[in-house]
């Protein structure tokens, strides 16, 4: 069962509604997937899917590739055509017999998915750079589609309307993703093809809800999501009146109502900015993480597909909590899949979990998907450790993933703290050695631990790149207390 809510403002989208619903009900249709200006992925192969009247022959085509295929008994068809390079516009049409449908103004490019939380969500109108946006102008070679927000207790087919694509106008813009946009921005000049964003986020979810329903069970057949989804379903068939939204509709519903309508289509990569939710929890971030990116590459049949993961920002007051567990499985994910991390931990604010501020992240996202997905020759991570040697009192912590040395913003190194055997850990002087940060704390004099900013809200941060990307906060042992990669012992 799907759940969602239709507010007509005016008698233009109630004319909008009464149109699509005609043309979704037609005998022939493509799926609400496909419109007007929208972009498919270059050096992939085309699939094409839609209605049609049962066991009916259909004729597809677009940029000179064409393909036939019989619909079934329910009238569904689904044709794949052979890949294209980046080129058009071109018209994608439909025929079967006298029937024809089509979507014009197709370009082929790469195709990203901006996917995630209310951070992502945060629309451009809403930042503190959208006068400078809105002057900004036409970007005809980014084109950008937001999906309804609709979730879905079983996987859906197609979407309650049409999806709507259109090239890029800064100023009729601002109820786009900040983030989608700025990352749109950096990385379509650097590649020179038209870019598509697809914008799929829904505030205050779990990547739970972002995770197909059996996958989620494989990884995690105890997670309550599962509990919270009766929960929902229940008071829904009881008649309740207690409003359900995606909050509260628990496990796999977003990935039922926003991702799997799409499956057949191909992308060039997706950045992830979520998991601000699954702060409030204590179970491990990492398993469940790990498990919706390999779902969502099993799903789009691309084993390969690109993440660049947003690791979340500071917020809050400058506790130990869940949210730097977060932060940690980002690292650590990121590290055990050799995805693109982008640290964000100076760009967000102790007063709000909503920092106005996204063209900084955005434009980070870009880089870092220039660098580990388009391998150009650009600065895009920030430095994570690479080593820890601990020599009597001094721990040496080498750093990687950018080049030059090391960079100090500020009068000092801040946020680096050592812990002996007892696990207490207490500030510690850092002095930066080239591509290497010394830390020594004079009360602990046989160091067994190191972190670095563990704490919601850093006092402050200090320690960059050259490119001026921070240094990723860390630990040296989890939670569990297992050294990490880069602290375990020598074999």
């Amino acid at each position: 069962m799907k759940i969602r809510s239709l507010i007509f403002s005016s008698p233009f989208l109630l004319i909008l509604f009464f149109s699509t619903a005609i043309r979704l009900g037609a005998a022939l249709s493509l799926s609400p997937v496909f419109g007007d200006h929208m972009v498919l992925q270059r050096d992939q192969p085309i699939t094409v899917w839609g209605t049609a009247a049962a066991g009916a022959e259909v004729a597809v085509s677009i940029g000179g590739e064409h393909a036939s295929v019989k619909a079934d008994e329910s009238g569904k068809w689904l044709a794949t055509l052979e890949a294209l390079k980046a080129s058009g516009p071109f018209e994608l049409s439909v025929s079967s017999g006298t029937e024809k449908d089509n979507a014009k103004d197709i370009m082929i490019g790469d195709v990203w998915i901006a996917a995630g939380q209310s951070n992502m969500v945060f629309a451009l109108q809403s930042t503190t750079e959208w006068p400078q946006v809105r002057a900004a102008g036409d970007f005809p070679a980014i084109r950008i589609c937001k999906l309804p927000g609709d979730f879905s207790f079983t996987p859906m087919d197609k979407y309650s309307r049409e999806v709507r694509w259109e090239p890029l106008n800064s100023a009729k813009a601002g109820y786009f993703s900040a983030v989608g946009y700025h990352f749109a921005r950096t990385l379509q000049p650097a590649i020179g093809v038209t870019v598509g964003i697809v914008q799929a986020s829904v505030g205050g979810t779990q990547v739970e809800q972002w995770t197909p329903e059996a996958a989620l069970k494989a990884a995690q057949p105890d997670s309550p999501l599962f509990a919270e989804k009766e929960k929902a379903q229940a008071a829904l068939a009881a008649g309740s009146s207690t409003k359900i939204g995606p909050m509260q509709s628990g496990a796999s519903v977003l990935y039922n109502g926003l991702i799997h309508p799409m499956r057949y289509t191909k992308f060039a990569g997706v950045v992830w900015y979520q998991g601000e939710a699954n702060t409030r929890s204590k179970r491990d971030y990492r398993p469940v993480l790990k498990t919706m990116i390999q779902s969502w590459r099993e799903v789009f049949a691309q084993p390969e597909l690109p993440f660049v993961l947003v690791q979340l920002p500071n917020f809050g007051l400058p506790k130990e909590d869940g949210w730097m567990r977060v932060q940690e499985a980002q690292l650590i994910t990121a590290h055990d899949l050799g995805l693109g991390l982008v640290v964000t931990i100076d760009q967000g604010s102790a007063a709000t979990i909503h920092p106005p501020n996204k063209a900084e992240v955005g434009r980070r996202a870009g880089l870092a998907a220039l660098q580990t997905v388009y391998k150009q020759d650009v600065e895009g991570t920030s430095p994570v450790p690479k080593s820890i040697i601990i020599n009597g009192d001094t721990v040496t912590v080498e750093f990687e993933g950018f080049k030059g040395d090391l960079v100090l913003k500020g009068d000092a190194v801040k946020g680096f703290e050592l812990a002996g055997v007892d696990g207490n850990f207490q500030a510690a002087t850092a002095e930066i050695q080239g591509r290497s940060v010394v830390v020594k704390a004079t009360i602990v004099t046989q160091p067994k631990q190191i972190r670095y900013l563990w704490a919601n809200s850093p006092e402050a941060v200090t320690l960059f790149s050259a490119a001026g990307l921070p240094a990723t906060p860390f630990r040296s042992v989890d939670a569990n207390g297992a050294p990490l990669w880069f602290a375990a012992p020598a074999k």
